[in-house]
């Protein structure tokens, strides 16, 4: 029976899901530690499940996609806390006004691109096709989610 994660019935809303809960429930943002243990286990075990139905795709896209789940994840919990404004770009994370967090972005392999004046992450190699993207026309092309800080500690989407 499934807890935190009731209504999801793919990967993408099951990620959008966790990005919600991580926000919540995170120990940096004031939540509990075994709540987030809890979710972090559910995740695990929706992902298999969502991951065995989805049996259209080759064993290594499979792998692939939940490695970078994984990493995606990873990235989310080490930043969190950072008092920045965060954008889910697609599969992106995009970090706005993080000047004073630079070197722990770079240390966690974000890119900085300085025309959209933000620190960037996303998983395994990237090259760019053609022209470079106005942010706003990225964020029509794929979504997006903000983070904004409420206060001191707490966040919510937009």
């Amino acid at each position: 029976m499934r807890k935190w994660f009731k209504n999801v019935t793919t990967i993408e809303e099951l990620r959008s899901e966790y990005k919600v809960l991580l926000r919540q429930h995170h120990p940096d943002n004031g939540g509990d530690l075994h709540i987030m243990q809890e979710i972090n286990a559910e995740y695990e075990v929706v992902f298999a499940i969502l991951k065995q139905q989805n049996t259209a795709s080759s064993e290594s896209s499979t792998r692939e996609e939940s490695e970078e789940d994984t990493a995606l994840r990873a990235v989310l919990n080490e930043i969190i806390s950072f008092n920045m404004e965060i954008e889910i770009i697609g599969s992106w994370i995009w970090c706005f006004n993080s000047y004073p967090y630079k070197d722990r972005l770079k240390a966690l392999g974000f890119k900085y691109a300085p025309k959209k004046r933000a620190w960037t992450w996303h998983y395994g190699e990237y090259k760019r096709y053609g022209k470079e993207k106005d942010i706003d026309d990225i964020r029509a092309k794929y979504g997006s989610q903000r983070v904004y800080r409420k206060s001191s500690m707490q966040y919510h989407l937009s």
